[in-house]
């Protein structure tokens, strides 16, 4: 079940329902948790003996750290292996068996591979590493072990940030768990409001421009300007879904009284790389820097070690998106920019960095930057994103760069209702939020929201994307 479908609307209407209804928080917990269940289970089932499997080791694992802390080290492990080789089992092991296929016939031992018939379990790799955050918070005294399994289950189990984050801290969602919560007008307006929004991101923009960006890269010799074009609107694309998403899930979270934490930050108004991973998918980022950049020594241990703390960590984020080498490219791409920028910036003279229209340009060069470690993201083969980086940009014929020329303008005409809601959010929200006339323009809002996503929304509407990961 995803939020952009009609049976979610049913779905959300009767838990709201009842948990509106219900008088006491414990309540509400019980019934969040078959509810959370019907909801990740709705086409398939199995996914929840996976999904229990890694919370009850997790659940016993951190309890056990506390009561034997003689042995927490070898409990942390025991986490680390089960959850690790679980999300490895699925996620990568076609793609080890096909490498080492490949490496065996380049050392003359030709053998065939047939690709085994897994299914990825959707949210798999967001509430492995939501659980393992957990078992490291207990092991480093950061937090205490729960002995309430209902209430832990629900911090893995729950349902808005459960298929695609964010990826919740026990230290935020679980403590909000434990504690009675109050649902307030002003909770249910704002929810709401970001909840229709997160829907007409995805629905009006991100599934407007997917079909366009999915032909292009089909194409078997696009010519450069059309690969470009295409990946401007990937670039949309995948603001447009993966926030969404997000918003949808805070959203609907808020309106129960309960706060995700936020995950973008208007991550291509960035001025830098690390500024970029500042606002981009921000529970992510900040879960590999706390638990695999510092890990890994960090910047405490002089230049190069934060160097190799650096890449680890980013080529960590890139094989968690897939198992492809495209992804480990992104994740090495994003490394090197982020190094690149911490030895040139410090020798840009200050009057340079102080000169109108220096924040523009910076801006504007990281969002290029950013542009083409989509490309690179998007692409899932190897032999083909070299050959997007070598072909001739002036080549083509007319039709291509007719194609490529619409390509762009639905990048940038489906990018308008973004920049109209940042627009909002920033210069007419806060001088309107106080007036008497916000409440009108917000409910006229909802209405332009909900007939917007009517009017754009398809049977067969893309998954989101990050399902996937």
């Amino acid at each position: 079940m995803t939020f952009v479908q009609l049976e979610f609307v049913y779905f959300f209407v009767i838990v709201y329902t009842i948990y509106l209804v219900l008088p006491k928080h414990r309540w509400q917990n019980l019934m969040l948790i078959p509810a959370s269940m019907v909801f990740y289970g709705w086409v398939h089932p199995w996914f929840l003996y996976l999904l229990f499997a890694s919370s009850v080791l997790d659940y016993f694992a951190a309890i056990g750290m506390e009561r034997y802390p003689r042995h927490k080290g070898l409990l942390l492990a025991a986490s680390l292996c089960g959850n690790l080789g679980m999300l490895a089992y699925f996620k990568y092991t076609d793609f080890a068996l096909a490498n080492l296929g490949a490496l065996l016939t380049a050392f003359g031992m030709p053998t065939s591979f047939t690709p085994l018939p897994l299914m990825l379990p959707v949210g798999i790799s967001f509430y492995t590493f939501q659980t393992i955050g957990y078992t490291i918070d207990v092991y480093r005294g950061g937090m205490h072990a729960r002995t309430n399994y209902l209430d832990y289950i629900l911090f893995v189990l729950y349902f808005p940030h459960l298929v695609a984050g964010p990826v919740n801290r026990s230290s935020d969602l679980l403590v909000q768990i434990e504690e009675p919560r109050q649902v307030t007008w002003d909770k249910f307006r704002s929810g709401l409001s970001l909840a229709l929004w997160g829907a007409v991101k995805k629905v009006v923009v991100a599934d407007t421009v997917a079909p366009y960006v999915d032909k292009c890269f089909l194409l078997k010799e696009p010519n450069s300007a059309i690969i470009w074009a295409a990946t401007l609107g990937f670039t949309v694309q995948i603001l447009a879904d993966f926030s969404g998403y997000t918003d949808i899930a805070r959203g609907i979270s808020r309106m129960m009284g309960i706060e995700l934490v936020k995950n973008f930050d208007n991550p291509y108004l960035a001025t830098n790389p690390s500024d970029f991973w500042r606002r981009w998918h921000i529970s992510f980022s900040t879960w590999i820097r706390d638990y695999v950049y510092i890990s890994l020594g960090g910047s405490r241990g002089g230049y190069w070690k934060g160097v190799a703390a650096t890449y680890g960590a980013m080529l960590t984020s890139g094989f968690w998106h897939g198992a492809s080498w495209t992804f480990i490219l992104w994740g090495g791409y994003h490394a090197t920019l982020i190094t690149a920028y911490r030895v040139v910036t410090p020798k840009i003279p200050k009057a340079l960095r102080e000169m109108p229209g220096s924040r523009f340009a910076a801006l504007s060069l990281m969002f290029g930057f950013t542009v083409i470690g989509w490309l690179i993201f998007r692409e899932t083969r190897i032999d083909r994103l070299l050959t997007y980086f070598t072909l001739d940009p002036f080549a083509g014929t007319e039709e291509q760069f007719i194609a490529a020329s619409v390509m762009t303008a639905v990048s940038l005409l489906t990018a308008v209702p973004l920049l109209l809601g940042l627009a909002w959010d920033k210069v007419v929200a806060p001088r309107w939020q106080k007036s008497p006339w916000y409440l009108p323009m917000q409910t006229t809002g909802w209405a332009a929201a909900v007939v917007l996503i009517v009017v754009f929304v398809r049977m067969s509407t893309n998954d989101f994307i990050y399902f996937q990961f």
